[in-house]
């Protein structure tokens, strides 16, 4: 073939690459947006990285900082919460159960537990449109995880892999039903909601996501949620009445086997101590009118519900969750920073309410 000569083609053949698209003006204003967003979050992140406000992970180091509050923009975060919930485990962005509840919570989502052991935690939720899910995690399911510290049948202690380092996470042992619930309730979210959660992991979680659709139900008002009583009869959970407007119960009778019922149901002392203590590390020390106010408006929001006299059961759910915000800052090397953070997050979110 000369140069003077056209080459023709076989209009049969196939084309290897694909004719040059021209860049949408849309995808460059959106470029251009992420861009002013992240010189934005980058001035908040020199500023917020070098207090003590923040976990360790992030001081010092507005880039990553930078990252985890443009992460958190796209869930719903203000940047000192992405900064106090996101974390990364393995390269892949994680955030505490808690969050992930919460965020679903506040999109409309019903998420609660369904029954609670030491043994086997079971979580159940439900979507605005009636789509409805369900997770049970046992120590037995976790243990074959690996997520439970088990013996080494030679040495009698427990395995530890090659760097010396204990197999498992020895909440398990200390702590199973909050370990569990933990699972079983990112388990539940992941499945309602992966559009909001965009494929976050939870906690120091390793093992591969359930991408399996919820399923859905029809959406009938009813005294128990639609789905609800499906899931329960394939978990064999026992049903629960749940109606959606409580009725009024009767004024109990006050006799003596009443009034002992509710002596008994008070808490002890040891164990109110224990609370306020775990309220002092809060930032919450004292007995101020100011400092009670605030402590009830907290634990009316763990607690789900208005109080006026806490009873022995409240007492302990309170001390577990706080407990728990402490062993995870201590964990993640962030202190009681966390547990501050927390208490100081639940009463911006109450006063902006008012």
């Amino acid at each position: 073939m000369t140069t003077n000569e056209i080459a023709t083609t076989d209009d049969n053949g196939l084309s290897l690459l694909p004719p040059a698209q021209p860049m949408q003006s849309s995808s460059i204003n959106t470029l251009m947006e992420h861009a002013r967003a992240m010189n934005t979050a980058y001035e908040l992140a020199e500023k917020m990285c070098g207090t003590q406000l923040v976990p360790q992970i992030y001081r010092g180091k507005p880039q990553d900082g930078t990252a985890a509050i443009l992460y958190g923009a796209e869930l719903g975060l203000t940047p000192i919460q992405s900064l106090q919930q996101i974390f990364v485990v393995h390269g892949t962005p994680a955030i505490y159960t808690r969050t992930m509840v919460a965020l679903l919570k506040r999109r409309g989502f019903r998420i609660w537990t369904e029954s609670s052991t030491d043994e086997s935690v079971t979580v159940m939720g439900q979507a605005p449109d009636g789509t409805a899910e369900a997770s049970t995690w046992t120590i037995e399911r976790a243990t074959r995880a690996g997520y439970v510290p088990t013996i080494n049948e030679t040495t009698g202690k427990f395995k530890t892999n090659a760097n010396g380092k204990l197999i498992g996470n020895e909440k398990y042992l200390t702590d199973p039903q909050a370990m569990l619930y933990a699972k079983a309730a990112a388990e539940v979210c992941r499945k309602l909601a992966p559009e909001v959660l965009l494929g976050l992991s939870v906690d120091d979680e390793t093992e591969p996501r359930d991408e399996g659709a919820p399923r859905k139900v029809r959406n009938e008002a009813a005294v128990r949620a639609p789905g609800v009583d499906e899931l329960r009869a394939r978990l064999g959970v026992a049903a629960k009445s749940r109606p959606i407007e409580a009725a009024a119960e009767p004024t109990p009778v006050d006799t003596p086997e009443h009034a002992a019922e509710q002596e008994t149901n008070a808490p002890s002392r040891d164990a109110l101590m224990r609370l306020n203590a775990l309220f002092e590390r809060a930032g919450l020390g004292g007995k101020t009118a100011a400092v009670k106010a605030k402590k009830k408006t907290v634990t009316e929001a763990l607690l789900g519900r208005s109080v006026d006299d806490l009873t022995a059961d409240d007492v302990e759910h309170l001390t577990s969750q706080l407990d728990q915000l402490t062993k995870e800052g201590e964990n993640s090397g962030q202190g009681d920073d966390l547990l501050v953070a927390t208490v100081a997050s639940i009463l911006e979110e109450k006063a902006a309410d008012q």
